[in-house]
C-alpha cells in the first residue's frame, strides 16, 4: 500500500527515498520497452513504444532533477550555518561583536596637538605618540572610518593613514598619558 497521504508528514530523507524508488521503477519500465523494441515487427506498435519510452527517458529527467533539489535541500538542512560572534550587553539583549579596528595611525605627522584638533571634528577619539607614528582611537568604528576616508588632508599635506590591526601597538596598551 502505497496512498500518497499514508505516511504524511514524511520522516527527513523519506521523500528521497521515494523518489529514488521512483527513479528506479522508471529504469525498470525503459528496459522493459527496449526488450519488447527488439522483438516488435509491427511498425505502429514501435511508433507508439518508442513514444512512451521518450515519455520515459523526458519523467527519468524531471525525477533526477526533482532528487537533486531534494538532495540539495537535505544537505542544507544538515549542514550548520557558520554564526556570527555575539556578545551580552548588560542589558541582556544580543548584538553583533564588531571586532574591527577603531584606531588608525598617521605614519607622517608628528604633532598630537594638531591631529587632536583635526581628528575629533570626527568624532570623541583619544590621541596617543607611539613609536609606529601617533595613534589616533575613536570610541566609535564609523567615526574612525569617517576620520580615515575624509580626515586625509590637514594644512595641505596628505596624512599616511593606516588601521592600526597590530596586536602590540594598541593605545590601550601605551602607557603615555593621552593629550586631552
Amino acid at each position: 500500500s502505497s496512498g500518497i497521504n499514508a505516511e504524511w508528514p514524511l520522516r527527513p530523507g523519506e521523500l528521497a527515498k521515494r523518489t529514488q524508488g521512483l527513479l528506479s521503477q522508471n529504469v525498470a519500465n525503459q528496459k522493459l520497452i527496449l526488450s519488447k523494441l527488439e522483438s516488435c515487427k509491427i511498425s505502429s506498435e514501435k511508433r507508439t513504444l518508442l513514444e512512451t519510452l521518450k515519455k520515459l527517458q523526458e519523467s527519468h529527467e524531471t525525477i533526477k532533477s526533482s532528487l537533486a533539489c531534494l538532495d540539495s535541500s537535505e544537505r542544507k538542512r544538515k549542514v550548520p550555518q557558520p554564526t556570527k560572534p555575539v556578545a551580552t550587553t548588560t542589558l541582556g539583549a544580543s548584538t553583533n561583536l564588531d571586532l574591527r579596528p577603531k584606531e588608525i595611525i598617521v605614519k607622517n605627522c608628528n604633532n598630537a596637538e594638531e591631529l587632536q584638533e583635526h581628528f575629533s571634528k570626527f568624532g570623541t577619539c583619544t590621541v596617543i605618540p607611539s613609536g609606529v607614528g601617533v595613534i589616533i582611537g575613536f570610541d566609535k568604528r564609523r567615526d574612525a572610518e569617517m576620520a580615515y576616508v575624509k580626515g586625509r588632508i590637514v594644512d595641505d599635506q596628505e596624512l599616511d593613514i593606516e588601521w592600526n590591526k597590530t596586536e602590540d601597538v594598541k593605545s590601550s596598551q601605551v602607557t603615555v598619558e593621552p593629550i586631552r
